[in-house]
């Protein structure tokens, strides 16, 4: 039978949300396919670099919840 997969198998591969049946299937797609490694070794490169991003609040955000969090405890 011939499987098709998506690029939403790929992302579920990356956050290791696949069955081992789906996996097995996953690795012969990856090793028959160029196009799909590539994209998946894209998707891979992609995580990684969204993993490096260090992101924070704005200092208005923050003083918004502080005031939210306060009003709430009395």
């Amino acid at each position: 039978m011939i499987e098709t997969f998506t690029q939403q198998n790929s992302v579920s591969k990356l956050r290791t949300q696949e069955t081992p049946e789906e996996a097995e299937m996953m690795e012969q797609s990856l090793a028959a396919e160029k196009a799909i490694t590539e994209g998946f070794d894209n998707l891979g490169s992609i995580k990684e670099a969204l993993n490096q991003i260090m992101v924070e609040p704005s200092r208005n955000a923050i003083e918004n919840i502080l005031k939210y969090s306060s009003s709430t405890r009395k």
